[in-house]
């Protein structure tokens, strides 16, 4: 098998002893987080206080243990002990989706308060209509994409997240009973879990509600310099030269996959609305993994932004066209990249700030 069912712990519950198995795992795992974060605390607590007096470099290299000790205690714990409850009192799909946002809030004010980094989250704009399904296309940038991306669904748009991922993601112990009650569907990334994932990311879009929304990464993996580097040599081994020199001219973006959004996009039809979400940041905590190439930037700065496209706008009917306006799109995220953020010169952004629950 390639593929994990959706929902794993509310598949197998009625399994005898599968969901107290699964709530002893997760008890067993939060009691360890919890002995592994008092452990830290000695080591954790010193660097906090020392890094707003340390060189750049040295601030920005103490930052990542202070955001993953951030995203422990913060997502994780809040992950692990609120599912344990909403698993004994048998909670709906609500419940796990204010989990959601509520592990994602938490996170973000131990980040801030403990590395520095700082949240600039814009709302779409207009809102989308609730009654619409909608899809996310969102640039993948680095650490916590996953975690990312489902605290944006449930706190931003207040919709159900759906969507696929990595079997990897779910060796994070807050993930993965996360996803006991939020449906993401995992798969092994070899040929044979490829072609499975693309017949569910079609299923997907076919089934989506008007209050859920189907996130996918159609670049498929964390941006790295030498995967972009692979992944135009790619292009070029295919005959796809025209697409290869756009890829070329984008350095802060892997070249996106067609089939996967495309089949997304088709099968969820003309109701629904597309999002592009830009986000960076996150990348920044890895700068070993830029490339000279990558635009200087702030590293105690994760922003995010929406642009919205009504179905009709995208050409799904011929692949040429989608493929023209999805590099199109990738090379309007490149230039946002790159570009300063000046809240003053964009006074119509309606920002947020925060990941609160929506």
């Amino acid at each position: 098998m390639h593929r994990t069912p959706p929902s794993p712990g509310l598949s197998r519950a009625a399994r005898p002893g599968a969901a107290a198995l699964a709530s002893a795992r997760d008890a067993v795992a939060l009691g360890a987080l919890t002995v592994l974060l008092l452990l830290l605390v000695p080591l954790l607590l010193p660097l906090g206080l020392l890094r707003p007096l340390l060189p750049a470099r040295a601030a920005a290299a103490a930052r990542l243990p202070l955001v993953w000790a951030a995203y422990l205690a913060g997502f994780s714990l809040t992950a692990l002990a609120g599912s344990l409850r909403l698993r004994a009192r048998r909670a709906g799909p609500d419940a796990w989706r204010l989990l959601t946002a509520r592990a994602g809030r938490r996170f973000r004010l131990l980040a801030e308060h403990w590395s520095g980094l700082r949240f600039q989250v814009e709302a779409p704009e207009p809102a989308p209509d609730p009654g619409r399904p909608v899809v996310v296309l969102a640039r993948h940038a680095g650490i916590l994409n996953t975690q990312l991306a489902i605290t944006a669904v449930t706190a931003v748009l207040g919709r159900r997240p759906r969507g696929i991922a990595k079997r990897c993601v779910a060796l994070e112990p807050g993930l993965r009973a996360l996803l006991r009650g939020v449906p993401l569907t995992l798969f092994r990334w070899d040929r044979a879990g490829r072609a499975a994932a693309l017949a569910e990311i079609t299923a997907l879009g076919r089934a989506l509600g008007p209050d859920e929304a189907l996130w996918l990464y159609p670049e498929g993996t964390n941006y790295s310099a030498a995967r972009r580097a692979g992944a135009i040599a790619k292009l070029r081994a295919r005959g796809r030269d025209a697409l290869a020199d756009r890829a070329e001219a984008m350095p802060h973006v892997l070249p996106p996959h067609l089939p996967g959004a495309l089949a997304a996009l088709t099968a969820a039809g003309p109701s629904a609305l597309v999002l592009v979400c830009g986000h960076t940041g996150p990348e920044r905590l890895l700068p070993w993994m830029l490339g000279p190439g990558y635009a200087p930037g702030p590293g105690d700065r994760l922003r995010l932004r929406w642009w919205s496209f009504g179905a009709e706008q995208v050409p799904t009917a011929d692949a040429a066209a989608f493929a023209d306006w999805l590099y199109d799109r990738w090379e309007q995220l490149d230039r946002w990249i790159a570009e300063p953020d000046d809240p003053a010169a964009h006074p119509s952004r309606r920002r947020t700030g925060n990941l609160d629950p929506a």
